[in-house]
């Protein structure tokens, strides 16, 4: 026009206005539809073609700001967009794209967020925690700012694993059926399943009748809709009895057509574009039809996957088996509080309800619930059968009946399928396929209670003595039959019996007249796997035994059982020395006093003395560890003499450690450093280099608690650091060596010292006792830090972590920690309470003046001598349980 030109553009040509209006789109349905949300900001995305007018070498002020204002809102879309996937359940993909993403951005705390929480929710907690670690030490090197609240709630919320970062995420089309009864537990499963899903287009969950494989299949469709637009479709293939109509079964739930010749080809080819994910459901007497139409699906459509479940395989190709696990089952000895956190029980309770409405877990029936899940092993179908008795029976009434379960289940009020009716029919069916020689193998696998490995198998179950590679047909034949799950981890594949299917093969065994011999054959594989163990005990080839020791625990116990019961005492104690140190370094004290006490009371005489020194080291750290200092004494003097006589070096260190420890518990700092010079001689005089990391965390005790220099008692840690790393010992090394670290670093206002040691502590030990002692530093740290919640949920998590494995120990000193919160809080008859029950069994070095003056103080000040002296001795007699139920830390 004129000397120029003029470019006319309608609303929807200029590329910037389209990706702002999508943009604003996308920032407004976030709340309302997170789906549409993520189209439309997935649109902006595809719209952004990189920086603005980058192609203009000295654009004028107006479009710089323009171009500057463009980048922020790409930023906060980007930032948006991610938000919206993580809550739609996208974490996994997400991941690669945030991590380019804080790689351009490194100083975007909102880009780290979203990065760290969908590492998370992926179970790459280490990298989350590394992630968090990195930024914090970039933004203070660089910038000199520490991260905001938002980076630092949630890397303690991850520390804690604390619930509202669980995904929930919306729900999607589909045929889904309603829920009837509340869907329960099973969080670890259904993560593996969403983990195969990515990773094949076809998984089979198998496993036998009522194990719960539909109700997962189902719930792992409802937890991912959001990541099929096409839908979940639901096949429920039991009623079809004819293998050529499964084609036709699932063209009419999908509402497409599988063609005029009904072939499976053609309803692949109606499926090519649709993102959908397809239930095939009972399939495991038609095996071989659906096997063929779900690898055509994923062979010739490029849209749907195929989670199908199915007593057998499938046998198709691409076909990625998942055996059921039985449901979560309570840990023997739990309180109710910890029992209502069980996936079996809390089944139990829920299909109870449906009975007697009125019905509650209470510290009368809750023992009684916990051993019917127990020795119904988890089986849904089997609670489920169980808990519909509670209109006749009283759960006490129905452990009683389990001895003979298979005709007390029969004949439940439950409406279910005839299949699911009767444990025994299922059972039958499969067994009476099997070939004799592989029925012999199962009924042997009977002693077993736990899962096992195929060299075990073969030791107990190989009838002729067969070899490993001679046992795995008959084992491979027990796991396609669903008789037998293959547990699976990075380095090796276990085996295990569900508890009715051990019991219907022990009946077989009985019949047979075999189950001594079986018994017996089993005691000697695992007591000869201990002691071969118990050859390297002190030295750093021990850490390859503890993974094998902890995942053969289950069966150890019960190898010792039957060898007290039915052999000499030195049978059984010639694994004596591998079991002190397991439970030494797992911080096991309730398993290490039951097993010594039962052990105690034989003659021992005839025993070695060096294996009688390792019954008393076990015994004397229970007895420390719960408190009882004057029978901790008496058991490491007597495994001391008893080391002595038996020339024993590991055992009398241990023995001295143990009195040393015992020394600092009651005060006697001397006493404590005179013990512990006496085990470092003997480590010089015998060149047992590792065992010296023990004496010199104790004298670095001695500093920190008996007068010495807070320097001096670092140093004498730092070098009982790298001894208990090299030995792989992480209990040690987080109560001996970084929880001391962190109360030294924290006297000497070492803030960012005390942080590092601390967390390092909690993620070392997470998933033994000794989590506990790091829980209680980690919450002295938040304390500092002002982060009083924080503190509060990591105590809390010490209490429960310490009650359920007997450290009385650091339970006390939790209280203590708890009451420190109280007090920042003014509520004072808490803090009071608190402070003063956790003195009672309170080693003295954690009777710390600077910490119980200022609280009593406090106290007397706001309640006055007469209503403070009443509390005290009120906090002194509360029980256990008394003192969780005032902290709320059965919740």
């Amino acid at each position: 026009q004129g000397d120029g030109y003029a470019l006319r553009l309608e609303q929807t040509e200029l590329d910037s206005e389209r990706f702002e209006a999508a943009v604003a789109e996308g920032l407004e349905l976030r709340e309302r539809d997170p789906d549409a949300a993520e189209r439309a900001l997935a649109a902006a995305m595809g719209i952004w073609q990189g920086a603005p007018f980058a192609d203009l070498r000295e654009p004028p002020p107006a479009v710089r700001e323009h171009a500057a204002y463009l980048e922020r809102e790409h930023l906060e879309a980007l930032e948006a967009w991610a938000e919206v996937r993580l809550s739609l359940g996208q974490h996994r993909d997400l991941i690669p794209q945030l991590a380019a993403l804080v790689a351009q951005q490194p100083y975007n705390e909102t880009l780290h967020a979203e990065l760290i929480l969908a590492l998370y929710r992926d179970g790459r907690q280490a990298e989350a925690l590394e992630t968090a670690r990195a930024l914090r030490r970039r933004l203070r090197e660089d910038v000199g700012i520490e991260p905001g609240p938002a980076v630092r709630d949630l890397y303690r919320d991850i520390l804690l694993q604390a619930r509202h970062l669980a995904l929930e995420p919306p729900k999607p089309p589909g045929n889904l059926p309603s829920q009837l009864t509340l869907f329960v537990g099973r969080t670890d499963e259904l993560r593996e399943v969403a983990a195969l899903l990515d990773e094949s287009r076809l998984v089979t969950l198998t496993g036998p009748g009522g194990i719960g494989k539909t109700r997962l299949a189902l719930e792992a469709g409802r937890q991912l809709r959001s990541r099929f637009p096409g839908g979940i479709w639901w096949i429920d293939l039991a009623p079809v009895t004819d293998p050529t109509t499964v084609s036709d079964e699932v063209a009419a739930a999908l509402g497409v057509s599988p063609g005029p010749d009904g072939s499976v080809a053609a309803l692949a080819r109606s499926l090519h574009r649709r993102d959908a994910l397809l239930l095939l459901d009972n399939c495991e007497h038609v095996a071989a039809a659906v096997g063929k139409l779900a690898a055509t699906v994923v062979r010739e459509a490029a849209g749907p996957r195929v989670l199908a479940t199915s007593r057998t395989p499938l046998f198709a190709e691409g076909e990625r088996l998942w055996a059921v696990p039985p449901l979560g089952l309570p840990a023997e000895g739990s309180r109710p509080a910890n029992l209502a956190r069980s996936d079996a029980v809390r089944l139990f309770v829920e299909r109870a309800r449906a009975v007697d409405p009125s019905f509650a877990l209470d510290v009368d029936n809750s023992p009684a619930v916990a051993e019917v899940c127990r020795r119904l092993d988890g089986v849904s179908l089997a609670i489920e059968l169980a808990a519909a008795r509670l209109d006749l029976l009283s759960p006490r009434e129905i452990v009683a009946r389990l001895d003979d379960r298979f005709a007390f289940l029969e004949h439940s009020a439950v409406r279910a399928p005839t299949r699911h009716r009767t444990l025994q029919a299922a059972f039958d069916a499969s067994y009476d396929l099997l070939a004799e020689r592989e029925r012999a193998a199962f009924d042997r696998l009977a002693v077993f209670a736990g899962p096992f490995d195929l060299d075990a198998a073969a030791a107990v179950a190989a009838v002729d003595g067969g070899s490993p590679s001679r046992m795995l047909p008959a084992v491979t034949a027990l796991v396609d039959a669903s008789l037998l799950t293959a547990v699976r981890d990075d380095a090796e594949t276990r085996y295990r019996l569900l508890e009715s299917l051990r019991e219907y093969a022990a009946t077989h065994l009985r019949e047979r007249g075999s189950e001594h011999a079986a018994r017996q054959a089993h005691t000697a594989h695992y007591l000869d796997l201990a002691a071969q163990a118990g050859t390297v005990l002190g030295t750093p080839d021990f850490a390859q035994w503890m993974p094998r020791l902890t995942s053969s625990y289950v069966e150890l116990r019960q190898a010792v059982a039957w060898s007290l019961e039915h052999e000499d005492p030195a049978a059984t104690l010639r694994a004596m020395a591998a079991l002190r140190e397991f439970w030494y370094r797992r911080g096991d004290a309730l398993e290490a006093q039951r097993w010594t006490a039962r052990m105690l009371e034989d003659d021992l005489a005839p025993v070695a003395a060096a294996l009688r020194a390792e019954v008393h080291n076990a015994a004397s750290f229970a007895a420390d560890v719960a408190g009882d200092l004057a029978a901790s004494t008496k058991h490491a003097e007597e495994a001391a003499r008893l080391a002595r006589e038996g020339e024993a070096t590991p055992a009398l260190v241990f023995a001295l450690f143990g009195r040393a420890t015992i020394a600092l518990g009651g005060g006697d700092i001397e006493s404590a450093r005179r013990f512990a010079r006496e085990a470092l001689d003997e480590c010089t005089r015998h060149g047992t280099r590792w065992s010296a990391a023990g004496p010199l965390t104790v004298l670095g005790f001695a500093s920190l608690f008996g007068g010495g220099s807070l320097e001096e008692a670092r140093s004498w840690f730092e070098r009982a650091l790298p001894l208990y790393r090299e030995l792989g010992d992480l209990g040690a090394l987080v109560v001996m060596t970084l929880t001391p670290l962190t109360v030294a670093a924290l006297r000497q206002h070492d803030l960012d010292a005390a942080e590092k040691y601390a967390t390092e502590s909690v993620e070392l030990s997470r998933g033994t006792g000794w989590e506990a002692s790091a829980l209680v530093c980690y919450g002295q740290v938040l304390i500092e830090e002002g982060d009083f919640d924080g503190a509060e949920a990591a105590e809390l998590r010490a209490l429960r972590v310490a009650l359920d494995v007997g450290l009385e120990n650091w339970f006390r000193p939790a209280l203590r920690e708890l009451a420190r919160v109280a007090a920042e809080r003014n509520e004072v008859v808490l803090a009071t309470t608190l402070a003063a029950a956790s003195r009672r069994n309170m080693p003295a070095y954690f009777l710390d003046p600077s910490i119980y003056e200022p609280l009593e103080q406090q106290g007397r000040s706001a309640l006055g001598d007469a209503r403070f002296d009443q509390l005290v001795e009120q906090a002194d007699a509360m029980t256990h349980d008394e003192l969780v139920s005032l902290v709320g830390a059965d919740g």
